[in-house]
């Protein structure tokens, strides 16, 4: 009998519980069907691929595409609910209500949290987000001053794409840094960036902060001041707020407190495993691994993950240990722009445009989940 065989024989008998189904989850999901009992929980009812969520504050019916739903990929192995804690001695999550479900082996891949547009919260049904979405592009037709609160990757993606879509907006990016996005990354390719931008109207305002963020109205309903701690002053009908993404501890942080940062990330091992929990595994956003979390990043770790499940199940001591990647960075201006960096060598916009700025991903992550990407015209609301 082959090694693979006995693994697959070892892995066979064990229940896998995945909690969160972002970029990480949904790939240890995706590479244990068939292998083993696997249960995906997640409070919503579809994929958000966030990726590629801010064209839809741009593009009329772009919102549907960026939620693709977790039954047709996973069917019984998807379970819908909010975990609210894990006990790890009885190996059991108990969600929101009350249900508890037991595991053999538990995958922790809660992301991270956001504002919108960036990030979508809560578990309401899809059709809730995507008239967000929709209501969001029709305030953004109706404004001439909007301000982009943050210079990282999001916040010149999210800037990029509406003055590519509306040149006529007077559209500001506010960044407390004085360069943008954050990494790794070569002064060439942050220039690029900034020219990119600047080509398009947007303005910079770098090295300042803005002090007035929580008096800002959060529903877009009114225009208003933002402030800086320099003294600027920039009128905008609309605000969106792109800075850091906290982790999102919701599900264990009071039940695994011993094993968090303060920032709420879990801290893990080399191989994946949470301190002190040999059957517990974190990956993506919510572990302490890298400080740059990256979409790329947490489906290398899920892929990761699922080997040393595999070699967990053969009562394997010798497990894979996670070894960072080089530089690997795409940052969108538009659909038809943006910058690229893999390792010392930076690109313009026509290899950034080939890679993600055209689709950004779109077609790929329906593929993975076995989904068609729906068409323009039934992805209106």
């Amino acid at each position: 009998m082959g090694v693979s065989q006995s693994c697959d024989d070892a892995l066979r008998e064990k229940h896998v519980v995945v909690v969160g189904g972002g970029y990480g989850g949904t790939v240890v999901a995706l590479k244990l069907q068939g292998k083993c009992k696997i249960t995906l929980i997640d409070p919503k009812e579809a994929f958000h691929h966030c990726l590629g969520a801010l064209r839809s504050c741009t593009e009329d019916g772009f919102a549907r595409k960026v939620f693709i739903p977790y039954a047709p990929a996973f069917e019984e192995n998807f379970k819908r609910g909010m975990v609210e804690e894990v006990d790890p001695t009885a190996k059991k999550v108990k969600l929101v209500g009350g249900e508890e479900v037991s595991y053999d082996y538990l995958v922790m891949a809660t992301g991270s949290m956001g504002a919108f547009p960036c990030r979508v919260s809560g578990a309401d049904d899809t059709s809730v987000y995507v008239e967000k979405y929709t209501d969001m592009l029709q305030k953004i037709k109706a404004s001439t001053d909007i301000v982009v609160v943050g210079g990282g990757a999001v916040g010149v993606e999210m800037a990029g794409e509406i003055a590519t879509d509306f040149s006529d907006k007077q559209v500001t990016i506010v960044h407390s840094r004085d360069y943008l996005v954050e990494g790794d990354l070569a002064p060439k390719f942050r220039k690029g960036l900034e020219d990119q931008l600047r080509a398009k109207g947007v303005k910079l305002v770098l090295g300042e902060k803005v002090s007035n963020l929580s008096e800002l109205p959060q529903d877009f309903s009114s225009r208003c001041t933002v402030k800086t701690d320099k003294g600027t002053e920039i009128e905008a009908d609309v605000v969106l707020v792109c800075v850091g993404l906290p982790c999102n501890s919701s599900a264990y942080a009071t039940s695994l407190s011993n094993c968090m940062e303060k920032t709420g990330h879990l801290k893990v091992n080399q191989f994946l495993q949470v301190e002190g929990l040999d059957d517990v595994l974190a990956i993506g956003d919510c572990c302490n691994v890298d400080p740059l979390k990256l979409a790329y990043m947490a489906a290398m770790q899920a892929e990761l993950a699922v080997k040393n499940l595999e070699l967990l199940a053969q009562g394997k001591t010798k497990l894979k240990a996670w070894a960072a990647p080089g530089t690997l960075m795409v940052v969108p201006v538009g659909r038809n722009g943006g910058m690229f960096q893999k390792d010392s060598l930076v690109f313009g916009s026509f290899l950034s445009r080939k890679i993600k700025s055209e689709a950004l991903f779109t077609s790929r992550y329906w593929r993975d989940m076995k989904q068609k990407v729906p068409e323009a015209e039934d992805s209106e609301v």
